[in-house]
C-alpha cells in the first residue's frame, strides 16, 4: 500500500512538471531552457520532499536513512521516467527547436569563419543525428542525480530532526 501511495505522488509530481513545461512553452512562449525551468525543479524538490515526509509520518517502526531514501527513490525514479518520455515526445513534436539550434550554430560557424559550407552542413547533419540521444541522456542524468541528491538531503534532514 505504501509503495502505491509513493508511486501516486511520483505520478502527480511528474504530471505537474510536464504541465508546467507545456504551459511555459506554449502559453508563455518560453524556450525549454529558460529560467522558468527552476520552477519545475522546485516542484521536483517538493514532490520528493512530500513523499519522504508522508512516509515519515506514517512509519510506525524505527526508520533508517535507507528507508527514507527509498521513499524518495521510488518517487524520483518515476518522475525521471515520466520526464524522459515527455522529453522524447516534446522534441519529436517540436522539431523547430532543433532547427533553431542548428540555424544558430550555423550562424556562429559563419561568423567565426574558417568553415566551408560543406563543413557547416556536415556539422548540422551530425547535430540532427545526436540531438535526441543527447537530450535524453542529459535529462535522465540530471533528474537521477538531482533526485538522488534531494532524497539524500531531505532524508538526512528528517532523520536528524527526529533524533533531536
Amino acid at each position: 500500500m505504501r509503495k502505491l501511495i509513493l508511486l501516486q505522488k511520483g505520478i502527480i509530481t511528474g504530471l505537474t512538471m510536464i504541465a508546467l513545461s507545456l504551459f511555459f512553452f506554449y502559453s508563455l512562449k518560453q524556450p525549454p531552457e529558460s529560467s522558468l525551468q527552476y520552477i519545475i525543479y522546485i516542484v521536483y524538490t517538493i514532490g520528493i520532499g512530500w513523499s519522504i515526509l508522508a512516509f515519515s509520518g506514517k512509519s510506525t517502526k524505527a526508520v533508517t536513512f535507507r528507508d527514507y531514501f527509498s521513499a524518495g527513490f521510488r518517487t524520483f525514479i518515476l518522475v525521471t521516467l515520466l520526464m524522459v518520455v515527455f522529453t522524447f515526445a516534446f522534441y519529436r513534436l517540436n522539431p523547430q527547436i532543433l532547427e533553431a539550434k542548428i540555424t544558430l550554430n550555423n550562424e556562429l560557424a559563419i561568423r567565426e569563419g574558417g568553415h566551408t559550407p560543406a563543413e557547416i552542413e556536415s556539422n548540422a547533419k551530425q547535430m540532427r543525428s545526436i540531438f535526441m540521444p543527447m537530450m535524453l541522456m542529459i535529462k535522465t542524468f540530471m533528474y537521477l542525480f538531482l533526485g538522488a541528491l534531494l532524497s539524500a538531503v531531505i532524508s538526512g534532514t528528517i532523520l536528524q530532526m527526529k533524533k533531536n
